[in-house]
């Protein structure tokens, strides 16, 4: 293959030509990869035919174990490791896959999980005809920069408590648009008790709101306004006012980029160290995107 690998005049980002999803990546292409994505944290993929189900797991796990997050999310698929993000329901009105078509907050992804996501990809299948929804990137290796000494002198020995529990359960902390979210989490959980099937509960996590990237090496800011929900030991009203204030550093319009999605780009991103949201659509379009994360366990989750 010859990867071309083009930076765009975005705070972060850029586009890859060349890749080949039938061909499995040399040492060197992974390489390539792994170090555009370091220097960019979001790689566009654009102008390759599109991969099957297999080629789409065989080129992610080049880049290390992947999560099964279908399992958590009720679905009943043959590659557990590709989740179905999209808000197709079948006769029975159970939904296909997961996300429906509400807005997403910001958030990185499974950081409710002991095992968090590393890196992320993500593949457009089909898009609504109109009104495409953009995703949005911004840099948290930035945000941590950005920080003022004191500040990140403050946050250092934090953790703080990740969970997407309200998004399932209705709970009055889930952020906006986490309505069909629920509604569809529940349809499959009931669907699958019918079936007798025994899938696990979706778990939560806390880790330390400041971490060391594994392949970076550099410090990122660990918090997300879709996903974590409190300073571990510290009053609500403080914890609330402090997540607050670093949700709205971390996501400075300034920082970000918007994604404008063309079927057939699969967009992988740094998800330790970038943070992405996603615009909402008209429920009557189709949205179908296929999503797959690396896993990695953060110190303290040992």
């Amino acid at each position: 293959m010859d990867l071309e690998v083009t930076p765009l005049n975005e705070p972060l980002g850029a586009l890859v030509h060349g890749w080949d999803p039938s061909q499995t990546l040399s040492s060197n292409e992974c390489t390539t990869i792994r170090r555009s994505l370091q220097e960019h944290s979001v790689l566009i993929f654009r102008g390759h035919i599109q991969p099957t189900d297999d080629q789409l797991v065989k080129f992610a796990e080049c880049f290390g174990d992947l999560v099964k997050g279908s399992e958590w999310f009720g679905d009943i698929a043959p590659n557990p490791e590709i989740l179905r993000v999209n808000n197709l329901v079948n006769k029975d009105g159970v939904p296909e896959g997961t996300g429906a078509s509400d807005a997403l907050e910001w958030h990185s992804d499974y950081s409710y999980v002991s095992t968090v996501g590393k890196e992320s990809f993500l593949e457009a299948v089909e898009l609504p005809s109109r009104n495409v929804p953009k995703t949005y990137f911004c840099s948290q290796y930035d945000a941590f920069d950005r920080l003022a000494p004191a500040m990140a002198a403050r946050l250092r020995p934090l953790r703080a408590h990740h969970s997407i529990s309200n998004y399932a359960a209705g709970g009055r902390e889930a952020p906006s648009g986490g309505e069909d979210f629920r509604d569809g989490f529940q349809a499959k959980r009931v669907r699958n008790k019918n079936l007798g099937l025994d899938q696990p509960d979706i778990p939560e996590a806390e880790h330390p709101i400041i971490l060391r990237h594994p392949d970076t090496g550099r410090e990122i800011l660990y918090i997300s306004r879709g996903i974590t929900r409190r300073v571990v030991g510290m009053p609500k009203d403080e914890s609330d006012e402090l997540l607050k204030e670093l949700s709205a550093h971390s996501t400075n319009s300034d920082y970000v980029y918007a994604h404008d999605w063309q079927v057939g780009d699969m967009v992988m991103f740094d998800t330790l160290g970038t943070l992405h949201r996603r615009d909402a659509w008209d429920p009557s379009e189709r949205r179908v995107m296929r999503q797959m994360s690396t896993l990695w366990t953060p110190p303290g989750e040992r």
